[in-house]
């Protein structure tokens, strides 16, 4: 078996989130000082950030995007009850708000080249909410569904940043290509759910006004994200996103070519996009277990870190009910979830990883494989 080069050692080590730059540093000390923690300047700043990057016309900061996507869903009028599709593969962060709230969840499967949703024919009129799985755009219609966008800042589709259209919901959690202590963001070309957006994160109240009981105009929460966070979040959708995201595109594209060379599942790109990875997703669908577990022991002797994420399918996953009658009928998501493993890890994800380090995984795939098959 394939024994770890002495060069991949680091890859063990934690290298994100990344040291703050200089101006971050100045960005937070201000926002320290400034005596303002929530719904301050470096709130609007992170906003006009994302809107600048999307192209998006209205944006709404938020504590995380746990918090962003529960609150569009209960903008959408999503009550107990309500039927929300999703995709069977992906992960539980997606549909917690869906699960606090009660909504009906109805799973479908995936297309078996991507891990991504499928044709939304089978949910005509429908709410749907469904994820850009490791930074993968799905094809559905972005002004019909609700994007949990987490894992795909940086990726472009024809030159230019996803979320121009539609709703978009986004992370900025300590794992993401923009790395604060937390936070998240909706983008849209929605106005009146934007203003819907801004209420609901601050309990409820009228935006604009001084806060009091009486401007408590219907249910909402506090979901205001911390002035700190912001300012961390602003610099670097600015200052470095644009260079970690050219970065997870280059050695995305390098492992994904090893990938399909050989013969090992890969997520396929729509047309037209550039994927800036969150993760890098491969595995052996369609193999017996056997197989699998040979892959993943040789990754382990080698030294390359992966983990199983999404190993469990989400109409499997014992924290979502009720489940659709044919829930059952996922194969695709089953076998996705049973087969296939992300490179890297959270605290050295793929982007991190030198030239070297990235021929060297890819040496070791290909010495994997002509040993497995």
């Amino acid at each position: 078996m394939t024994t770890a080069p002495a060069s991949l050692a680091s890859l063990r080590t934690t290298r994100w989130p990344p040291p703050p730059m200089i101006g971050t540093d100045h960005a937070v000390t201000m926002a320290l000082y400034s005596g303002i923690w929530t719904s301050g300047p470096k709130t609007h700043d992170a906003e006009e950030a994302m809107k600048e990057l999307t192209g998006a016309p209205y944006a709404v900061a938020f504590q995380s995007c746990t918090a962003a996507i529960h609150a569009v869903l209960l903008a959408e009028h999503t009550r107990p009850g309500t039927p929300v599709h999703t995709p069977a593969f992906g992960f539980a962060g997606t549909l917690t708000g869906a699960s606090h709230i009660g909504a009906r969840l109805l799973y479908h499967d995936v297309t078996p080249d991507t891990g991504n949703s499928v044709d939304p024919l089978a949910a005509p009129g429908a709410l749907i909410l469904t994820p850009d799985l490791h930074g993968v755009p799905h094809t559905l219609p972005r002004d019909k569904v609700i994007t949990d966008a987490c894992q795909s800042l940086g990726t472009l589709v024809d030159g230019r940043h996803i979320g121009a259209t539609g709703t978009h919901c986004w992370s900025f959690s300590a794992t993401k290509l923009v790395s604060a202590p937390d936070g998240g963001a909706v983008t849209t070309d929605n106005e009146g759910l934007a203003d819907d957006l801004r209420q609901l994160r601050d309990y409820g109240a009228d935006p604009g006004g001084v806060r009091a009981n009486a401007l408590i105009t219907r249910p909402g929460h506090n979901w205001r994200p911390s002035e700190l966070s912001m300012a961390i979040v602003a610099e670097e959708l600015r200052y470095r996103l644009p260079d970690t995201a050219a970065r997870a595109r280059t050695v995305g594209k390098r492992v994904q070519q090893t990938l399909a060379d050989t013969g090992l599942w890969y997520q396929q790109s729509p047309a037209g996009t550039e994927p800036a990875f969150h993760k890098i997703r491969t595995g052996l669908p369609g193999h017996p277990a056997r197989t699998v577990e040979r892959f993943t022991a040789g990754l382990a002797a080698a030294g390359i870190p992966y983990h199983p994420w999404g190993r469990i399918p989400l109409p499997d996953h014992p924290q979502f009910s009720p489940r659709r009658p044919d829930s059952l009928g996922v194969p695709v998501a089953h076998d996705l979830a049973r087969t296939t493993v992300c490179l890297g890890t959270e605290r050295c994800p793929p982007w991190t990883w030198s030239d070297e380090e990235t021929d060297l995984i890819c040496n070791i795939l290909e010495s994997i494989m002509e040993t497995i098959l």
